[in-house]
């Protein structure tokens, strides 16, 4: 009896043992307990993924179920209409302009240099020692016409021409005596031969014709030495400036020694090239208008004329302009001129942005790009003139990332 119940209460114990399961059970619970609550949030995430799929494909696969059309893969209607409103709304927005033709001036624009037809090198005609010099001999200096710039010693000069007059006054008197001589005797020898014919010799024809020739031998040095009195101060007779003189009080000036370089104001013009294309929209390009700038500075001008041939190189023409003052433009400044056509019919003034990097233009048409190839007649101010064209619902202005023919674009103005 005794064995018995020991086993008994020995069973009892093992029944208060926990088995296997139970262990296992509470150690996965633990586990769970430990997990973080980053493992919860992806959970959380999988079933928000989960939910959107279901709203999305809900509507097309109800319409398939209700029609009891079977499924082919392809997107209903519903789908397709849902896709093209998204597009549109994805569609980038532009702005355009509505512009009405007009008639416009063609101009064309180009930058030049002012430049100097000719530079004159100031030589002396006379040789001598200089005694002053105008203010105006200096680099930058400005001379009107006939301005006294160098005065030259005059003592020799004015010797000289004093010799002249009375080498002069001695060859007249010398050609008097010789025709008094020459009647005396002609006289003399008609009462001894009337009626006879007088020799030369007797007449003394020779003697006078030599006397004649003194003489003008005579005023013909002293013009000379006239003409070097009046060389012995310097002058110009045009207006100009002065480029560089090396002349100064003290100096003696040799004939043909330079001793500075000046230029004309009237030869004073700017030059630029144009294409053939360029020269044609403003033919004839002689007497045409012309706005030049220059240092802020704007001045009018005119075309002078074209050159004869092209540079063999660039192909364009040189155009040389003829500014109407240019006493304030200085050579070697460069310039911006703006040269006006003729009057155009049916045109548009477009700015700037609205010429797309490949040298075209974009209209919208139907909702869409299309691009458009124009007549660029001119560029000014910024702007394009360029001839009348259908642009639909409007003209792009503006770039646009990605741009093609027949990308869908939606219009940010309207109007």
């Amino acid at each position: 009896m005794s064995t018995v119940t020991e086993m008994r209460e020995n069973g009892d114990k093992k029944d208060a043992i926990p088995t296997l399961a139970e262990h296992t059970d509470a150690a996965s619970a633990e586990t769970v307990r430990k997990k973080p609550i980053v493992g919860l949030l992806q959970v959380a995430g999988v079933i928000v993924l989960i939910a959107l799929a279901f709203i999305y494909s809900r509507e097309p696969v109800d319409a398939k179920a209700q029609s009891g059309a079977p499924s082919t893969g392809q997107a209903t209607p519903a789908a397709a209409q849902n896709t093209s409103t998204l597009a549109g709304k994805l569609a980038p927005l532009v702005s355009v302009l509505k512009p009405a033709a007009s008639s416009q001036q063609v101009a064309i624009t180009s930058t030049g240099s002012v430049v100097v037809r000719s530079y004159v090198t100031l030589t002396p005609q006379v040789s001598g020692k200089v005694i002053s010099t105008s203010p105006a001999l200096r680099s930058g200096g400005r001379f009107s016409a006939g301005q006294i710039l160098v005065t030259l010693e005059k003592r020799d000069f004015t010797l000289g021409l004093a010799q002249a007059n009375a080498d002069v006054a001695s060859a007249r008197a010398s050609l008097q005596l010789s025709l008094a001589v020459g009647s005396a005797a002609v006289s003399n020898y008609e009462l001894l031969n009337p009626g006879e014919t007088v020799p030369t010799l007797v007449a003394k024809e020779p003697q006078i014709a030599q006397a004649k020739a003194q003489l003008q031998s005579a005023i013909a040095r002293r013009d000379i030495q006239q003409t070097n009195l009046e060389r012995s101060v310097f002058s110009l007779p045009f207006a100009g400036r002065v480029v560089e003189s090396s002349a100064d009080q003290g100096q003696i000036l040799q004939v043909g020694q330079s001793f500075g370089r000046v230029y004309a104001l009237d030869s004073v013009e700017i030059v630029t090239s144009l294409a053939p294309e360029e020269l044609t929209k403003i033919a004839p390009a002689i007497d045409r208008t012309v706005t030049v700038t220059a240092d802020g500075n704007i001045f009018s001008a005119k075309v002078n004329r074209v050159a004869a041939e092209r540079d063999s190189r660039s192909r364009f023409s040189q155009v040389f302009i003829t500014p109407n003052d240019n006493q304030a433009l200085t050579p070697g400044t460069f310039v911006s001129i703006t040269l006006d056509g003729p009057l155009i019919d049916d045109t548009f003034m477009l700015p700037e942005s609205a010429l797309q990097v490949s040298q075209v233009f974009w209209i919208v048409k139907d909702g869409n790009i299309a691009e458009v190839s124009a007549n660029i007649l001119g560029r000014s101010d910024g702007e394009y003139l360029v001839k009348a064209f259908d642009y639909a619902q409007g003209i792009v202005t503006g770039s646009v990332p990605g741009a093609k023919q027949g990308m869908p674009v939606r219009l940010a103005n309207k109007d």
